[in-house]
């Protein structure tokens, strides 16, 4: 058995939600998943306010009730539109993060789009410039990724990528994330029910 088969490890993703969340800061689903090596074993969802500042906070909570990860996947380093999560404030429930890029982020346009929308701007598009700036391409078995590693992964970042690549080139626990989050957000009643009034 190898280390690989030991490890904790995690991903986060958000959900849906439509275009007049934004302008109301009303919620969507945060689902994070936690895999023993190739094993699901656990699931916790959660929710994050669209444009909010709540991206870290949200997500530490879920890694926390983890208990122990070792390494957590995220897609980017946004959730629910412009809501940042900290890699490096996240290190503190893991050991490492390793944030995925789908797409290049064309950072001018995202400069552009925080400064229009948000009083606290600079401090949103710092983490976002900071991390792609560390990214890299990776080899893997489906297809070279550029990521960004904050912390340490011993095993090898290609060779962990690679053996978390079961259906897709996207890390298993951040595959299953994002089907779950996508999932519970595009049931109406559910999104209703998560942004309902709460009583004082």
């Amino acid at each position: 058995m190898s280390t690989l088969e030991y490890l904790r490890l995690a991903g986060v993703d958000d959900g849906f939600f439509p275009q007049h969340y934004k302008e109301l800061r009303l919620r969507t689903v945060l689902a994070g998943t936690l895999y023993r090596g190739r094993e699901l074993v656990d699931l916790k969802l959660s929710s994050v306010t669209v444009d909010g500042d709540d991206g870290t906070e949200r997500v530490l909570g879920i890694l926390k009730s983890f208990e122990r990860v070792d390494v957590v996947f995220l897609d980017g380093v946004t959730v629910a539109g412009f809501n940042i999560v900290d890699p490096e404030a996240l290190l503190e429930a893991c050991t490492a993060v390793v944030v995925v890029y789908k797409f290049q982020p064309r950072l001018e346009k995202v400069e552009a789009a925080l400064r229009k929308h948000f009083s606290d701007w600079q401090v949103r598009f710092n983490v976002i410039r900071r991390t792609y700036e560390r990214s890299q391409v990776v080899a893997t078995r489906w297809k070279p990724m550029r990521v960004a590693l904050v912390g340490d992964v011993v095993e090898g970042l290609g060779r962990l990528i690679s053996y978390l690549q079961l259906v897709s080139s996207t890390p298993e626990p951040l595959r299953v994330a994002d089907l779950v989050a996508s999932a519970v957000s595009r049931n109406e009643v559910l999104l209703n029910l998560l942004n309902k009034p709460r009583p004082a």
